[in-house]
């Protein structure tokens, strides 16, 4: 059986060094009718291993109860790895981030009392070590030392990220969790990204990992330099325009990684698929496409063609690569540098241009180059094999939606009642003399939350003004005496701070006149935060939703008892699945086309063809959608008009501004019937009738 190792160069495999190249393919986030599939392309583009993140989140939904079937059949995703030849790099977390809900931890860990997320806190040590034992003995048989495909393992994740808040608690935690990972015995190296602890690798994740590398030797001389994550784009929320990354950029980022002595590389995300159901964390879109090599739908695009004639260059000089001494640069005019790598009578020189503005010209080995800005030339034996700024015709792919057959038929719909203190099968109403967060309620098993109150305006307060809502998350809707009157303005921010009463105000103009008024207001979630500093550096069990806070007209607080119901009528029923029959479908369309709270109920055939099948949902506003019962995510067709961050544009550049942030679901074909039916639930008011169906080709 495989041994694996790693010495100052490289990762081992039988005591033989072996150059890493890796992509990012989550399984929850594709079909297993996918995996297939994308790993065969990512064989074909010149990767030999993969990478996924466990998702512990979606394994343990409800405490004690595990699911292991469907996007979730982890030891059927590893077996294709397996019989195609491809190593796997398991990053078990089980704190993952990965803009997954709550970065990858159970919602149902905020209940269990006394605990505190990722630092030295015993009710989190015995949860999480609970669960990675259960985990790893459940994959045992697909490490690599008893015959599988798992060749890495990694324990944590970014931990630097948080590190500076928990001090010497948080040392205490890695070393514990270190030791609770090397007794765990599964025979692989572990690795640990942005922070580590004795006996782990230490990786990098970054856009550019060669500026770390220098640092990363001196600090780690016995161990190879490994990028757990190079980023070929970034993940889009809702309200922001659509985050891009170059295929000449990636690639120059990836040679000069090589270049300057860097063994093992993985692309995150080299797929980035879908956050189906509600599995994203805050603020993420339901696509989770990251611009990667395979898009969404898994399908090849530029980037991937551009970065497999790199990988083809790396894996045929793997042997120069890993075999020889780590290449020191030599400087060339014009600020070029040149790093030579020798063996066995082979060699391989990438030639630098780190400009990102200026174009140089420089002679090496009797040749003149023209260096593209930003760019890196590779030489193999004395011969140009490419340059990374240079994308050849051949690769050039340009994808685009098309209206397909079969249509939709006439849609039928059902509103939401509001709610009137009947009690659900589920969730009775509770009584509160000030509002309440929702996740004790909700538990996480529904977006949704419902504040009734009734409220006395007094005659010095009728009129025009403000109602503020102090500690509120995430969108609100308000109805007025049955009346939809606002609704929460985007975009959000994706970090706010629980410790400033602002970034948890809403404020909507209204004008009310003097008496009782009833006002309802749902409260929409759209995931939980992945990450202490999402709330002002608080642990990540402060995580709050729905409204806890107070309410102001005019300035002055209204009293008032409330009511909170969890969930909608519609999610008790299950009007999405086997519950449709239980309300009255009307077909009147005229009568319900804008309406707030609107079940939308379609039915269409199987398509004839394979290729992916796509949801436009041009006319909607914001809900969440079924196909034949299971949840696609959630969609929201706000524009994009938020600002990026400043240091995310090194490297990516913003796409769509103005246009809605997500227009198109997937609908996989592993979920399609002969016979389908496509639910909606419409939380602001939408135009079904321009819906359509497409294909991505």
């Amino acid at each position: 059986m495989p041994t694996i190792g790693y010495d100052y160069r490289a990762v081992t495999i039988n005591g033989k060094r072996t150059l890493l190249l890796s992509g990012a393919i989550h399984y929850p986030r594709s079909t297993p009718g996918m995996w297939r599939s994308l790993m065969e392309r990512s064989k074909e583009a010149g990767l030999n291993a993969i990478e996924t993140y466990v998702f512990w989140n979606l394994h343990e939904r409800r405490r004690g109860v595990y699911d292991f079937s469907d996007r979730l059949d982890i030891r059927r995703f590893l077996d294709i790895a397996h019989e195609l030849g491809l190593y796997v790099i398991l990053r078990i977390g089980p704190y993952i981030c990965a803009e997954t809900n709550y970065g990858g931890l159970p919602a149902w860990l905020r209940d269990v009392p006394g605990i505190q997320m990722r630092t030295d806190n015993e009710p989190f040590l015995r949860e999480m070590e609970g669960w990675v034992r259960l985990f790893c003995d459940y994959v045992r048989p697909y490490f690599a030392p008893n015959g599988g495909p798992i060749i890495l393992a990694q324990i944590e994740n970014e931990y630097g990220n948080i590190a500076w808040r928990y001090g010497e608690e948080g040392e205490r935690y890695l070393k514990r969790i270190a030791e609770m990972a090397e007794s765990l015995q599964v025979g692989v190296p572990w690795v640990m990204c942005k922070g580590s602890a004795p006996g782990i690798i230490e990786t990098i994740n970054a856009f550019y990992a060669h500026p770390l590398l220098d640092e990363y030797f001196a600090r780690y001389p016995n161990k190879p330099a490994l990028w757990t994550e190079h980023w070929p784009g970034w993940y889009d929320m809702w309200g922001y325009p659509h985050n891009r990354r170059t295929p000449e950029n990636i690639a120059y980022a990836a040679a000069r990684f090589f270049a300057a002595g860097g063994t093992g590389m993985n692309y995150y995300m080299w797929h980035g698929g879908t956050n189906f159901d509600r599995d994203g964390s805050f603020l993420q879109t339901t696509s989770y496409d990251y611009d990667a090599p395979l898009d969404e739908f898994g399908l090849p695009t530029t980037k991937m063609y551009h970065l497999a004639h790199l990988h083809q260059i790396l894996q045929d000089y793997a042997p120069v690569l890993v075999e020889s001494e780590r290449a020191q640069p030599e400087q060339l005019p014009e600020n070029a540098l040149a790093y030579a790598y020798q063996r066995d009578g082979r060699s391989l020189v990438f030639l630098c241009n780190d400009d990102t503005q200026k174009a140089v010209s420089v002679s090496y080995g009797g040749r003149r180059y023209q260096l593209p800005p930003q760019s890196v030339t590779i030489i193999g034996d004395g011969q140009p094999l490419m340059n990374t700024a240079q994308v050849e015709p051949r690769y050039v792919v340009e994808r685009r939606f098309e209206a397909c057959d079969p249509k939709l038929t006439p849609f039928q719909w059902w509103v939401e009642p509001l709610p009137n203190g009947e009690p659900t099968p589920l969730h009775p109403p509770v009584l509160s003399d000030k509002p309440v967060e929702q996740l004790q309620f909700t538990h996480d098993e529904t977006d949704y939350c419902w504040y009734v109150a009734k409220l006395m305006v007094l005659p010095h307060q009728e009129g025009s003004g403000v109602l503020e809502l102090h500690g509120v998350a995430d969108v609100v809707h308000l109805f007025l005496d049955g009346q939809f009157v606002a609704t929460t303005p985007a975009p959000l921010p994706e970090n706010r701070n629980l410790d400033d009463p602002e970034s948890f105000t809403q404020r909507f103009e209204l004008t009310l006149s003097a008496g009782e008024h009833t006002l309802a207001i749902l409260c929409c979630a759209l995931g939980l935060v992945k990450g202490d500093w999402m709330l002002g550096e608080r642990n990540m069990v402060d995580e709050r939703k729905g409204f806890w806070g107070k309410l102001l007209w005019r300035g002055e607080p209204l009293e008032a008892p409330w009511r909170i119901e969890a969930g909608l009528k519609g999610e008790h029923y299950r009007v999405f699945a086997e519950g449709s029959a239980l309300v009255r479908w009307e077909s009147s369309l005229e009568v319900a086309r804008g309406k707030p709270l609107c079940w939308w109920k379609t039915t269409f055939e199987r398509p004839k063809s394979s290729t992916p099948l796509v949801l436009d949902l041009t006319g909607m506003t914001k809900g969440t959608a079924w196909l034949n019962g299971r949840c696609i995510g959630r969609y929201w067709l706000v524009p994009g008009t938020g600002k990026p961050e400043e240091w995310l544009l090194q490297a990516v550049y913003q796409e769509g501004e103005g246009l809605p942030t997500q227009r198109y679901y997937h609908l996989p074909a592993d979920w399609l019937h002969e016979q389908n039916v496509l639910v909606l639930f419409e939380e602001v008011g939408g135009d079904p009738t321009q819906v359509r169906l497409c294909m991505r080709v």
